[in-house]
């Protein structure tokens, strides 16, 4: 009963944080905006598979923007049934996170109810799950089902019934769909399968089977003209620079998730107390049993450190977090049982949790609020802009999210997540983008049937003889790829009339967007 009476607090306190800033930003905005231009990409693409059948960021053509194909399939069958509504994901996340407290609740009635608000807690504050929830991404589906792979592993080591290896193959491959990330951990638990417990069959199917979704989509990708990974993967990934590039990314990953490494310090505590209560005569094999769920947490993690991304509004670690305070439960459920002999151990599993609390909610607090702030000033104002004057056009544009879901332009996106050629420009030069010489040719020879450009010019150094019309500038970028984004008129006869355009649009344009129209 005390259990359940500390779900529904926590419950309680995660409805009160979505809804404060879902407020503040409707106190801005006139109504809720994600706070990454990513979470319009998702509802685009949705959009157009769910009405025109078309896999792509534009209605047009196919494209492989997405890095969640099993994410943006769900909300384009949600649209499908209910209609096209922005707050899909919203809603959806919402639901995600429920299951996740409810499945740790669950979970955690075997341990004490001093381990239930710990953990509990943590997963509430350290992921945080407000805000993931409030990205509109795929995070909280991707860590959700990334719990029902953990536990349907534990299941069986446990019991090695068909059907518990029938939910682990399953769960696997939802994880796979929603981020290809997850193979990072399946990985190594195919190796213990195979090399600690000898079920060399198992093992081989368990690997197969996750990654099925990575074959299926790669081979209609590339079918349809565009590469075997997603665009997203192949661009943003730390295997683009060479040796030294990879080794520095490597780096700044490490140190943007320091807060997450200090979680996997209390799980190396709990691998090295699990191997100390174990006699010396032991088996090697039986000190990996015990260690088994730790062991593939912290191997996913070093690789994910090593291959994939932290930040951006840290979400790209948030799975990581949960992922970890699975696996230290039972440690922290031995230490806090212990009311006389693991006092100094009690005192840093708390500091240590501490920290990520910081780092991960305390300073993040007002981030959400201040990139939804960021997203409407410059994504939304675009969106709205094109949506007035070139609603069905031919656009060329770097940050693709909320000017093709609320639009129905034709898009050449310079940066590459929703054009395969530029992609593969890119791909030929160590995925660069800023001067790229092919780059540069393929977007000038394109330029006559395109009416404007808006791009960051950080970003793209688009053709002298294209005309600069406009500049719009936001104040205190946090989330966008640039603070400033240029208007290009394309076709000479188009220059007096986007200018006009700019002008009249101004006048009812955020009062922080600051408007420079060219002479």
């Amino acid at each position: 009963m005390k259990k359940n009476i500390i779900l529904l607090i926590l419950f309680l306190i995660l409805g009160c944080l979505i809804f404060y800033n879902i407020q503040v930003v409707v106190d801005f905005a006139g109504r809720y905006i994600y706070p990454l231009d990513d979470a319009y990409i998702h509802l685009s693409m949705a959009k157009n598979f769910a009405e025109f059948q078309s896999w792509g960021i534009t209605q047009y053509e196919f494209s492989s923007t997405t890095s969640s194909p099993l994410f943006t399939f769900l909300l384009a069958v949600l649209i499908k049934v209910f209609g096209n509504w922005e707050y899909i994901p919203l809603v959806a996340n919402s639901l995600a996170g429920i299951g996740l407290m409810v499945i740790f609740h669950r979970y955690l009635k075997q341990f004490s109810t001093s381990t239930s608000i710990v953990i509990l807690s943590s997963v509430v504050l350290l992921m945080p799950l407000h805000l993931m929830i409030m990205t509109g991404m795929e995070h909280v589906f991707h860590t959700l089902a990334m719990i029902l792979v953990l536990l349907a592993f534990q299941k069986y080591l446990e019991d090695k019934a068909p059907r518990n290896f029938s939910n682990l193959a399953l769960f696997s491959i939802i994880a796979v769909g929603f981020r290809y990330e997850s193979l990072f951990f399946i990985f190594f638990i195919c190796v213990y399968l195979f090399f600690v417990k000898k079920d060399y069959v198992i093992g081989i199917a368990l690997g197969l089977f996750s990654i099925t979704p990575v074959v299926v989509y790669g081979l209609i990708s590339i079918d349809k003209g565009s590469f075997f990974l997603p665009n997203s993967l192949l661009l943003k990934g730390n295997l683009n620079d060479g040796v030294q590039g990879f080794l520095m990314r490597a780096a700044s990953n490490a140190y943007r998730g320091l807060s997450v490494l200090l979680l996997v310090l209390i799980l190396f505590i709990q691998i090295y107390r699990n191997s100390r209560t174990l006699n010396l005569s032991t088996s090697q094999t039986l000190q990996l049993s015990k260690n088994a769920i730790p062991f593939v947490v912290v191997c996913g993690f070093a690789v994910h450190v090593l291959l994939a991304n932290f930040g951006w509004l840290i979400r790209y670690e948030s799975y990581l977090v949960v992922l970890v305070l699975f696996a230290i439960i039972p440690f922290v459920d031995e230490v806090f049982q212990k009311n006389t002999t693991n006092r100094i151990l009690k005192f840093g599993i708390v500091f240590i949790l501490l920290i990520p609390l910081y780092t991960r909610f305390v300073r993040m607090f007002d981030k959400q609020a201040l990139a939804s702030k960021n997203i409407f000033d410059q994504q939304i104002q675009m969106a709205d802009f094109l949506k007035t004057y070139y609603n069905n056009s031919w656009i060329m544009a770097n940050d693709i999210g909320a000017i093709t879901y609320f639009t129905n332009i034709h898009l050449l996106d310079t940066y590459g997540l929703g054009n395969a050629e530029v992609a593969k420009l890119r791909k030929e030069d160590h995925a660069g983008f800023t001067d790229n010489i092919k780059l540069k040719n393929y977007i000038k020879s394109q330029a006559e049937h395109y009416d404007l450009a808006i791009v960051y010019d950080s970003w793209i150094k688009l053709p002298n003889h294209f005309d600069k019309i406009a500049t719009w500038t936001i104040k205190d970028n946090y989330i966008c790829g640039d603070n400033e984004v240029t208007f290009y008129a394309l076709q000479k006869e188009n220059r007096l009339r986007l200018r006009n355009q700019l002008i009249q649009f101004s006048k009812k344009t955020p009062k922080d967007v600051i408007v420079k129209i060219e002479k």
